[in-house]
């Protein structure tokens, strides 16, 4: 005998510990964008983690507001949008990507942003830029490409979910005309389109008067992030506070010291006071994205997460979007282990026997019970049918259905007297 003795081996992975979540991951866009000389270069994407990262690069307010007028002007303002990106979602991951033209289709600079990222970006935004000396052709309730580019956007969703990458939403600005189409009949379920301008931030810096059709992109996608999956940007409350706001009564848009949303109204120059409740209802109705408030409860919020679909398609919203995505990814990584594994089949019936049915069930509940335990959804249910021709068929079929939360877009509530004495 040499006396070695047991052979102790090393085993990992029983404390069930996660890596980081890579769900408040976003990108961005500025189409027709400003650059600062070898800092922030049109062409090249940035991974930001803060503003601190922005400021690094040469972006501050006055990098936007030098860039304002002149042959080079711009409204894709960098710093505005990310600044907003990281006020209202301070533990966000922005990926930026300045571009110096307009193209017609934006789909390969999504792509590369996209590549950079290793394709950690959920959902990203477009911010389109133009000469604020003239104000941007209005075409079926939109400005410059924005109509044609929803359908860009969508096919662009598509294209990543068919390679197996999930983008929950894509946020394009845009500028509704006083007879506004309805995007929610424009089959777009994983897009949504903003016109809410936060105009008093422009007007105090004495930016020229079109800077009002300027759609707070960065303001939405930051919306997001800071929500859980299951949130619609437009609640007043959060779940979870960033570290920075916890005990908030609210989350409303508003900062009078940055003077951020102390005045606004849509894309097209209204302010929203003058806006009839007719046609906040109809904006609503359409799909569109705008910022308001409640009478007599302070504070600014974003209407609601609609995305550019039929009401009756289950998919109408950025929160549900997001749910099913996350949902995707976790049964595909619960299911890629058991490519070309072996499925145990019962020798005289030819069902897939219950101990293999129970094995993929577990592995499926494995990742969608961290959903459940965080509240993102009320329930879920995973089906494998016993009964399926493994043998000839080649392929397994399973099932997973996923109750949501659901949401409060309307309340009513019954006020009325009693008289102690009739009772």
């Amino acid at each position: 005998m040499s006396f070695r003795g047991p052979n102790i081996i090393k085993i990992n992975g029983g404390l069930g510990q996660q890596a980081p979540s890579d769900r408040n991951v976003a990108g961005l866009l500025l189409r027709k964008a400003y650059f600062v000389p070898g800092k922030f270069e049109t062409g090249k994407t940035y991974e930001l983690h803060s503003l601190d990262d922005a400021t690094a690069l040469g972006l501050s307010p006055a990098s936007d507001a030098n860039n304002t007028t002149g042959a080079s002007a711009t409204t894709a303002m960098a710093w505005y949008h990310i600044s907003e990106f990281f006020r209202l979602n301070p533990d966000g991951t922005l990926f930026v990507k300045p571009v110096p033209e307009a193209p017609a289709s934006f789909a390969t600079h999504l792509g590369d942003i996209m590549a950079v990222s290793g394709n950690k970006v959920r959902y990203i935004g477009v911010v389109y830029g133009f000469d604020p000396a003239t104000l941007p052709t209005v075409t079926g309730g939109f400005g410059g490409t924005v109509a044609a580019d929803i359908a860009t956007a969508q096919q662009w969703v598509e294209a990543q979910a068919a390679a197996n990458v999930y983008v929950d939403c894509v946020v394009l600005g845009g500028i509704v005309s006083a007879a506004p189409v309805d995007l929610k009949a424009l089959n777009a379920p994983q897009v949504h389109v903003t016109v809410a301008c936060d105009s008093g931030y422009f007007a105090a810096l004495g930016y020229p008067a079109n800077f009002a059709s300027t759609a707070a992109v960065g303001t939405v996608l930051g919306s997001i992030g800071c929500r859980m999956l299951s949130e619609s940007i437009g609640s007043v409350m959060l779940e979870r506070y960033p570290s920075n706001k916890r005990g908030s009564a609210n989350y409303s848009l508003t900062d009078t010291r940055q003077n951020r949303w102390v005045k606004f109204g849509t894309s097209s120059g209204n302010a929203y006071e003058t806006i009839p409740q007719i046609q906040r209802d109809d904006l609503t109705a359409k799909g569109y994205g705008y910022a308001g408030y409640y009478e007599g409860y302070p504070g600014v919020y974003l209407n609601g997460d609609a995305t550019c679909t039929l009401v009756t398609d289950d998919y109408d919203t950025i929160h549900i979007n997001r749910l099913w995505n996350e949902a995707a990814r976790m049964v595909r990584r619960a299911l890629v282990p058991r490519m070309n594994s072996k499925v145990q089949i019962d020798p005289a019936s030819g069902k897939i026997k219950a101990s293999s049915v129970a094995d993929w069930d577990a592995a499926s509940k494995r990742e969608l019970n961290s959903l459940l335990a965080e509240g993102e959804i009320a329930d879920f249910r995973f089906a494998m049918d016993p009964n399926q021709d493994v043998i000839a068929q080649g392929k397994v079929l399973v099932k997973v259905s996923i109750t949501p939360n659901g949401i409060a877009k309307a309340i009513e509530a019954e006020i009325g007297f009693n008289n102690p004495a009739q009772s």
